[in-house]
């Protein structure tokens, strides 16, 4: 009779650690889920800055484009 109360007892244990232990993984998937967020959104500005920039560059490649153009038209004019 002790022998089968303990063995109730320890299997109420066993079934306590299991729930403990997926209590712990769904925090730490919500702990994973919340750091793939913050990144996505990270990657996300990030990829909006790199837009701005290849545009900003682009322009300026362009300016650049035309001074050098008009450089070699006032040197011509040198000549």
């Amino acid at each position: 009779s002790v022998a089968v109360a303990l063995t109730v007892l320890g299997a109420g244990f066993a079934n306590q650690t299991e729930v403990r232990a997926e209590g712990v993984k769904a925090t730490k998937n919500l702990s994973e889920e919340a750091k793939y967020a913050a990144l996505r959104d990270e990657n996300t500005g990030l990829r909006g800055d790199q837009t701005k920039l290849v545009k900003k560059l682009e322009e300026e490649q362009e300016k650049s484009k035309n001074l050098e153009k008009q450089k070699q038209e006032l040197e011509n004019q040198a000549l």
